[in-house]
């Protein structure tokens, strides 16, 4: 009986408030309208969103080099001489450092796109992989243009390093 009374009484008090009283703050929109194309009648959310991420990481059109169905004279390829100036930190933004070598593979991953560097520094094989839309490259600019490659993953340079490091420009870059 007692249960019966107080489970009454419960219902027919609302545990919430109504929307009528409650008070809703609606944010302003950070950025503009979604990036979705026209001819998309139903965008995929989250090709959208790494559209919208690669459109602002685009800073300088770097994205340019990394688009499949460019011009290979155009786009980062696998044998090309790359120099790459990186950012120490983010907060002292006059410290950077750049590094040159050959690119030995890409990968293309929208946002995530990245590519590794293979250069000799003191007849020692260092790699290194760069994240093409990270904040901390200041730079990526093709030095020149590799010829003769016919692979899209250079591995086999690092058993036989001597057929890319036969260039000039490396010999001067590396000093």
């Amino acid at each position: 009986m007692l249960c019966k009374q107080l489970l009454t009484r419960a219902l027919a008090r609302p545990f919430f408030r109504s929307y009528s009283q409650a008070h809703f703050i609606v944010p302003q929109p950070q950025f503009d309208q979604p990036l979705a194309l026209p001819i998309e009648k139903r965008p995929n959310v989250m090709k959208v969103v790494e559209r919208e991420a690669i459109s602002r990481a685009n800073v300088d059109g770097r994205s340019d080099l990394f688009i499949r169905r460019a011009a290979p004279k155009d786009r980062l390829c696998a044998g090309d001489v790359v120099s790459v100036e990186t950012r120490n930190s983010m907060a002292d933004g006059a410290a950077t450092s750049s590094f040159t070598g050959v690119c030995i593979a890409i990968y293309r991953r929208g946002i995530d796109t990245s590519f590794i560097l293979r250069n000799l520094v003191q007849r020692v094989g260092v790699e290194m992989r760069f994240l093409a839309y990270s904040p901390l490259v200041k730079r990526i600019e093709i030095v020149h243009k590799g010829v003769g490659y016919r692979r899209a993953k250079l591995f086999y340079l690092r058993e036989n390093p001597g057929k890319a490091f036969q260039l000039k420009l490396l010999k001067k870059t590396g000093k």
